[in-house]
């Protein structure tokens, strides 16, 4: 629920302050900001965790939140999976668990989904209603109503736990305005609702009045992030610090906090927790940042978190995670009173009360009973048990009757089958006949547990499994089940429909001995559930067995549609591998695919493959061994406009391909990543006669410099006049615009170059094949960028990127600026900086990324600058370490005799910002600058003393290391002075001085 704003220095990571919503790298102001500081605490794993996982996670946590979800577009696509890549593998644990119940869960992340799901997994939500409110804590009490606190409105909330439908109890009293309600707990011991809040500083604990919204102060707990509250079945009150990442436990007299141990996980934003009260294993949703989430288990004696999985595939974020436990009952003392119960685990007050209801048929020697009414819902073999884990030091007794509380028939009865002197009864019971079960206190009166449990006579079908699915049919098959003597019913709804009343769209008596059935016609790319339901005769009907299925699109043809698995609305598929082909209907015509929609996920570094995380690769035939057309395609100029970082990958809508193969047709494979499906491709798909001028195939941009672009292509057999070659300005429209080049390519040169462009500027070029009385063909694209210019005197001093781009990822680029005139210097003056900067110490020196300057032609001369980074024209990061920040305004001269300035710039593998631009200028130094300051110092070398002086006041100097390190620094305001090199190791320094605002740099020799 809460967010730390981290600054990792020499492995400490310490919380500084937070606030709610907060988007990439730049904080939106609360009414009230709030500052924390508390260290941070991790596990031996987590303080070693990857370069590229670490710098995601201090994006995350430089988002300050108040118990509250992830903004919005908070980290980019590829940060996303840097984090679930890694937190699948380190993080899930391979071990099974056991776990009971269901639980209902809110994902505050995509819009308020409120659903539930099995405890078990998998954990994907069942989508029940959509709740907005910003709800981040929740429990059932003993009635088995659940409550939720909502934190804005500051309201007590009940919820329907089977519609969703939200009652406001009462508004919530007694903790301080502005304040998170960060946990709600039930505690069955002293049957009291506690809740916890915090407001940043200070986390209280309170008991909450469940009719008035009253909030009592139990007390601080001592620590001012607390996230989430759970109480275990014997009372003790567990709870997390999202602060710190550690695992305390409570005192519920003063609300004081003992610390068990660390979590050993980075939680942020959203968290919940609950026990699960009959195993009374302690669960957590813990919510990492991207989507990336956890169901963990909590070892209560470390603390250690130990992940069993994701919620919905790693798209989630909980506000709600409340397991759905043991129901309480009461005033069912007499046989009339007995209180109608289902299958599952009921928890008994105990026959503790005096109505003296004890029936004493079955058994005798009872006083007082509890009573319950039970209907069959099939026929077998019921069991009724109190012999759960739940239950200790409870000796129970259980009689069965028929349902008539004025004419008692005893069916059966069990004082101490069970382990412990509890009680187990297995009895057959027959589809609707209602039974009436009796505990009495002849040998207890205490609270209990039991279970009821059918086991039915005529056995659910296993194995019901999907085979072949198409477009209009469905083929399943099932194991044959004992007793099924009339076979079996096989029935295919609308997915969601209700099988009791809803009409099937297909249904069939399947004979004894046949267990497979197909469905047809169904229609295609649509959402069914199938149902099998075995026929025992005189035992009744098994349960119907459902699973859910989707038809197959239907395949491309010519005259339709060529879409992704997802439709014409829906997402593609993780992890697909999908090979489409497409032919012609009648011999010697082509396939054409032409291109209407596109939303295929892109990069802005290498992804998976050439810019591209999921891609599309085109064949020029019936399948993969023939020609490729396109090697990597992706684009979504119909979804968020994202292009791959290679330009050659970009899939566009209007592009098209046509077979030129003899058979006519094209082959599609589609290749998908792990996370993030958009929602894929539209293509018209059209067949005729080939064209007699085929257009030349593979045009591919070979060479590319600051003013030429050359581009090869492969040869079309008719071309006899050859082939036009354009380039245009780029979205110029070919037909009507004017070409910035233009050029007639003789048949048999598949090449060309086009000259005289403009440098750091996108174009797009054209290849059209010329076939004489067989017309032209039609033409094919392809759009590039022309390199940036290299820096000169009057020009400019760009990134990678150009100036429009972001610089690439893992740069060491070298760039070295001279002086067209001998006797000038160069200096640049930087315009734009926008360098990734570092909150912790980052790559070197608070920068991710940077840029050092040397004051020479090459690397070896003194260093003028050793790292500079900074994010002034960007989103307005600066760098943890002062020295290094690069401003707007900043300027470099050369004092070195060439007048040179080499530039070394260096990024790490990944977060790619738009780089710099700084202006170029050359000239003699001025009156004013060193050559006019008679600027002298001796001896060089020396071994020991250094004498400097100048014609002006000194303003500063300093004497630097080979290493870049600052070994002296002098502010002496006057024309002489000296320095004492005996303490300084022999070899090279720098002496860096600035005289009236002017810095030079000279070598000096300690011997």
């Amino acid at each position: 629920m809460f967010i730390r704003f981290c600054f990792v220095f020499l492995g400490v990571n310490q919380s500084l302050f937070f606030m709610k919503n907060t988007t990439l790298k730049q904080l939106f102001m609360l009414t009230v900001t709030l500052f924390v500081t508390s260290v941070y605490a991790q596990t031996a794993r987590e303080s070693y965790l990857p370069t590229e996982v670490e710098k995601v996670l201090e994006k995350v946590q430089s988002v300050s939140n108040m118990a509250e979800r992830e903004p919005t577009n908070l980290l980019s696509k590829e940060e996303k999976q840097i984090l679930k890549n890694y937190y699948q593998s380190s993080e899930i644990s391979n071990s099974t668990f056991r776990a009971t119940g269901d639980v209902y869960a809110l994902d505050v992340r995509n819009g308020g989904v409120y659903g539930s799901f099995p405890l078990t997994g998998p954990f994907n939500i069942s989508n029940i209603a959509t709740i907005p409110n910003d709800i981040y804590a929740s429990d059932f009490d003993v009635t088995g109503t659940l409550y939720a606190l909502e934190t804005t409105n500051a309201n007590l909330l009940s919820i329907d736990p089977d519609t969703g439908a939200i009652t406001v109890v009462a508004p919530l009293t007694g903790a301080a305005a502005g304040v998170t309600y960060s946990g709600l707990s039930w505690n069955k011991t002293n049957s009291t609702m506690y809740a916890l809040t915090t407001d940043g500083t200070t986390t209280n604990l309170y008991t909450l009045n469940l009719s008035t919204g009253a909030l009592t102060l139990v007390g601080p707990t001592g620590t001012t992030l607390g996230i989430w509250i759970a109480i275990d079945n014997n009372g003790i009150i567990y709870m997390a610090d999202i602060g710190n990442d550690n695992f305390y436990t409570l005192n519920p007299s003063t609300g004081a906090a003992t610390l068990v141990g660390p979590l050993g996980v980075d939680i942020s934003f959203a968290q919940e927790a609950d026990v699960d009260p009959v195993s009374n294993t302690l669960y957590m949703a813990g919510y990492i940042g991207g989507g990336v989430n956890n169901i963990y288990t909590v070892d209560v004696s470390t603390g250690t978190a130990t992940a069993v999985g994701t919620v919905n595939s790693n798209n989630a974020e909980l506000g709600m995670f409340t397991i759905d436990g043991p129901i309480g009952i009461d005033n069912n003392f007499v046989c009339d009173d007995a209180i109608t119960i289902g299958l599952g685990i009921i928890n008994s007050n105990g026959p503790s009360n005096s109505s003296t209801g004890a029936s004493n048929v079955c058994l005798t020697g009872a006083t007082n009973a509890e009573w319950y009414r039970y209907t069959a819902t099939n026929s077998g073999d019921l069991t009724i048990t109190s012999d759960l884990a739940s239950n200790s030091g409870i000796d129970t007794r259980v009689s069965v009757y028929n349902n008539d509380c004025m004419n008692l028939t005893c069916i059966a009865s069990d004082d101490n089958s069970g382990a412990n002197n509890t009680s187990t009864l297995v009895i057959p019971v027959v589809s609707g006949t209602t039974y009436l079960i009796e505990w009495d206190d002849a040998n207890d009166a205490a609270a209990f547990d039991f279970e009821l449990s059918l086991l039915i006579s005529c056995p659910d079908p296993v194995n019901f499994v999907a085979g072949t699915i198409t477009d209009t049919s469905a083929t399943f098959s099932w194991d044959a089940v004992t007793g099924a003597s009339n076979g079996y019913i096989f029935s295919v709804f609308n997915a969601g429909d209700d099988p009791l009343t809803d009409t099937p769209v297909y249904t069939e008596n399947i004979a004894s001995g046949t267990l497979t059935a197909t469905a047809t016609p169904l229609m295609a790319q649509t959402m069914y559930d199938a149902y099998i339901t075995a026929d025992c005769d005189t035992n009744g009907l098994s349960n119907a067995i459902s699973l859910t299925f989707e038809t197959d699109i239907a395949p491309p043809v010519c005259g339709g549609t060529y879409a992704d698995l997802g439709g014409a609305t829906g997402p593609y598929l993780p992890n697909e591998n999908t090979i489409t082909t497409i032919t012609p209907d009648n011999p010697g015509d082509v396939v054409t695919v032409t291109f209407t929609y596109v939303d295929i996920e892109s990069s802005t570094g290498t992804g998976t493959q050439d810019g591209c995380w999921d891609f599309l690769t085109v064949y020029n035939g019936p399948d993969t061994s023939y020609p490729v057309l396109a090697q990597t395609l992706c684009g979504e100029e119909s979804g968020d406009g994202g292009v791959p970082s290679v330009g050659s990958s970009l899939l566009s809508i209007g592009m098209s391909f046509t077979s030129t193969d003899a058979s006519g047709a094209l082959t599609f494979v589609f290749t998908s990543d792990t996370s993030i499906q958009e929602t894929g491709w539209l293509a018209d798909v059209t067949c005729g006669p080939p064209p007699s001028c085929v257009t030349p195939g593979t045009f591919t941009n070979t060479a590319t410099t600051d003013t030429t672009a050359t581009y090869a292509w492969d040869e079309t057999a008719n071309a006899s006049n050859g082939y036009v070659f354009s380039v245009f300005n780029n979205g110029d429209d070919p037909q009507i615009a004017t070409p910035v080049y233009t050029e007639n390519v003789p048949f048999g040169t598949n090449t060309a170059t086009a000259t005289g462009l403009m440098a750091a500027t996108t174009y797009d070029a054209y290849i059209m094949a010329d076939c004489d009385t067989a017309g032209m063909s039609a033409t094919d694209l392809d759009t590039f960028t022309t390199e940036a210019a290299p820096p000169v005197c009057g020009g400019t001093f760009v990134d990678s990127g150009g100036v429009s781009g972001n610089y690439a990822v893992n740069e060491s680029t070298t760039t070295t600026i001279t002086p067209d005139v001998a006797g000038e210097y160069v200096t640049i003056t930087f315009t734009y900086v926008d360098i990734e900067s570092a909150t912790g110490t980052g790559t070197q020196d608070g920068c991710w990324d940077y840029l050092t300057i040397y004051d020479g032609p090459d690397a070896t001369f003194p260093v003028l600058a050793q790292t500079l980074c900074g994010e002034e024209s960007g989103d307005g990061g600066v760098p943890s370490v002062a020295t290094s920040l690069l401003s707007v305004g900043d300027a470099f001269t050369s004092s070195d005799a060439s007048g040179a300035l080499t530039m070394v710039f260096t990024s790490d593998g990944s977060v790619t910002e738009t780089g710099w631009i700084a202006n170029v200028t050359c000239g003699a130094l001025s009156v004013d600058e060193f050559s006019a300051t008679q600027f002298n110092y001796y001896p060089n070398p020396t071994t020991g003393l250094l004498h400097v002086n100048a014609k002006q006041n000194i303003d500063s100097i300093e004497v630097i290391n080979m290493l870049g390190q600052k070994v002296m620094d002098l502010s002496p305001k006057t024309m002489e002075v000296t320095l004492d090199f005996s303490s300084l190791s022999q070899g090279a320094y720098f002496l860096r001085s600035a005289v009236n605002g002017n810095i030079t740099t000279h070598k000096i020799i300690k011997r």
